[in-house]
């Protein structure tokens, strides 16, 4: 940042913490004093398990992080005047509905009690617990919204994933991914809700991170690991209509942040065609194991089984569907190894063997893959 932009970012001075009682923080939301959802506010809710977590850690009367406030609006005609929220939107939003009994804790099925039912001693408890709050008194919008951001940042460089991660890392639809991408000790499993089969998981997780050479460290510990595998199952959601990079993954993290429904299916269907594939005998090393070819198996061989029926890939002669995939690996050699003369054999070929090399992630590679793959599918019936 430059130093000019560092001075008028600048407050006047240090921001003290003052201690708030929920009973305080209540009122305040009821009388509108108190905006929690201003527009750069994030765009998730926590999740059941987030929230309960969050109420137990306040009848425990264990501390959690500050909440911070800043100066709002003010309305001259009806003598009113609202604070936002700068940090503390889904804790004060949670507090909020567990008093009133709204959202998760209408239900009857949380490991806490409602708050309607503790008693009297236990309820004033609750209600007198003090909460940190620092007032961003003399702060005007653009350092607000600089305020928060660095609240919210990671102290180097994230890419697009990692960004993600940051901010909705506990989706459901995130982590159906993790499962198979991380070890079992990387994995909060108190937050996770749909959790794949144990010895799924295991065939997952060896499949795409130990028996293949298929990701390396930095892309497992850069996150490109579990954008690839999401970006997969976020194709697979489309009903194999492929997209440009990983543009479907933000959509599929938000729409199934709190509950993947359907995820039992994917789990199932990832399962078969891995099954597939271990059985088509290709060497450790063929091209079949690069990122984006092992890409498109997966995209075609699921395409199939929607177009047919799921037991229509027992179907598939994977003796005679491995020769098409080696016989065309023998292809793309010998194209590398003499471009100016070699000879297209089918309709293509060549797009598809430039589009291995350049280009990956893109849409138009990634849909001529696909008609070449589907091709030796539908051959090997």
């Amino acid at each position: 940042m430059l130093q000019s932009e560092t001075v008028k970012l600048k407050l006047d001075a240090s921001i003290p913490a003052n201690n708030y009682k929920i009973i305080e923080i209540y009122n305040k939301v009821k009388k509108f004093e108190w905006d929690v959802k201003p527009a750069f506010q994030r765009k998730l809710v926590w999740k059941k398990q987030h929230k309960i977590n969050f109420i137990e850690t306040i009848l425990l009367n264990y501390p959690f992080p500050e909440i911070y406030i800043a100066p709002g609006k003010m309305d001259p005609e009806s003598l009113t005047y609202c604070d936002v929220v700068v940090d503390g939107q889904q804790r004060t939003t949670t507090i909020i509905n567990y008093i009133e009994g709204k959202d998760i804790f209408s239900q009857n099925s949380t490991k806490i009690k409602k708050f309607s039912e503790l008693n009297e001693s236990e309820k004033l408890s609750f209600l007198n617990f003090e909460v940190s709050i620092r007032y961003l008194k003399n702060a005007n919008q653009e350092q607000i919204k600089s305020i928060f951001q660095r609240i919210n940042s990671s102290e180097y460089s994230l890419n697009q994933m990692e960004k993600y991660n940051a901010q909705y890392g506990d989706s459901e639809f995130m982590l159906f991914a993790k499962q198979i991408i991380e070890e079992d000790d990387e994995l909060d499993e108190g937050i996770i809700e749909y959790k794949i089969k144990k010895e799924n998981k295991d065939k997952l997780h060896n499949f795409f991170v130990k028996e293949t050479n298929l990701f390396n460290n930095n892309d497992i510990d850069r996150m490109l690991a579990l954008q690839y595998v999401m970006t997969l199952i976020s194709t697979m959601i489309e009903k194999c209509e492929y997209f440009n990079r990983s543009t479907k993954n933000e959509t599929y993290i938000e729409k199934f942040n709190g509950e993947f429904t359907d995820a039992y299916l994917y789990e199932d269907a990832l399962i078969k065609i891995i099954s597939i594939i271990n059985n088509l005998s290709l060497s450790e090393d063929s091209i079949w194991f690069k990122k984006s070819n092992m890409f498109t198996l997966f995209v075609e061989l699921y395409r199939f089984s929607l177009d047919n029926d799921p037991l229509k890939l027992n179907e598939i002669k994977l003796d005679k569907f491995s020769n098409l995939l080696i016989d065309f690996e023998g292809r793309y050699y010998k194209y590398l190894s003499d471009k100016e003369n070699y000879k297209e054999v089918m309709a293509g070929e060549i797009l598809y063997f430039e589009g291995t090399r350049q280009g990956v992630n893109d849409l138009e590679p990634r849909k001529n893959r696909g008609k070449i793959v589907k091709f030796f599918i539908n051959e090997s019936i």
